[in-house]
């Protein structure tokens, strides 16, 4: 029989075991410009086909297979605006809208696939565009992108792309030259 210390230190034991895994399960950041990160680590992205739907579009490399399905995101009318396609092995492809307001243009936006996968799952998008997306998407173990890992997806709506750095250069020479002047202009007043 046990002891009511032993029935304790089992318990402590058992939810430092559940906390620690659920802390250290990786994070996967997927974007519409190849700017994916699992836990901050950057992924793989390039252009390829999707051998499903034979269009070329951005694709993410896991390190680990995932289960194969789309995750659709609709936005709050119900309109698709993007699908993350797991292919059942390594490879996530990424489709977004074609639309006029998508600019910059991201290399997913080349359409949606003529069909979906078997398995599916639709999700409303969070937040205002852009960025817009889903945070925190758990597959489980049988929806799409499901994994060994027990990792969980951010998927990343129109996200706003970064300025290059001549353009930030350019944007903090003009304020400078332009506070210069601001000064000389009140110390000749004054």
């Amino acid at each position: 029989m046990k002891t009511p210390n032993q029935t304790l230190l089992a318990a402590v034991f058992t939810a430092t075991i559940a906390m620690t895994t659920a802390y250290s399960q990786p994070v996967i950041t997927l974007d519409e410009f190849g700017a994916g990160d699992i836990s901050g680590t950057p992924l793989p992205s390039a252009m390829a086909v999707d051998p499903f739907s034979g269009m070329t579009t951005l694709s993410y490399t896991l390190p680990f297979r995932a289960v194969a399905g789309d995750v659709v995101l609709t936005d709050t009318i119900g309109s698709i605006s993007d699908v993350y396609r797991f292919d059942g092995n390594f490879t996530v492809y990424v489709y977004s809208d074609t639309t006029a307001e998508s600019n910059p243009t991201s290399p997913a936006d080349v359409g949606f696939p003529a069909s979906l996968l078997g398995t599916s799952v639709f999700i409303t998008e969070t937040g205002a565009e852009p960025p817009s997306g889903l945070n925190g998407y758990n597959a489980g173990f049988f929806n799409p992108g499901a994994n060994s890992a027990g990792a969980t997806y951010n998927f990343i709506s129109d996200p706003v792309p970064a300025p290059e750095p001549s353009s930030v250069a350019l944007l903090l020479g003009g304020l400078a030259i332009f506070g210069l002047g601001f000064r000389h202009r009140k110390l000749a007043r004054g």
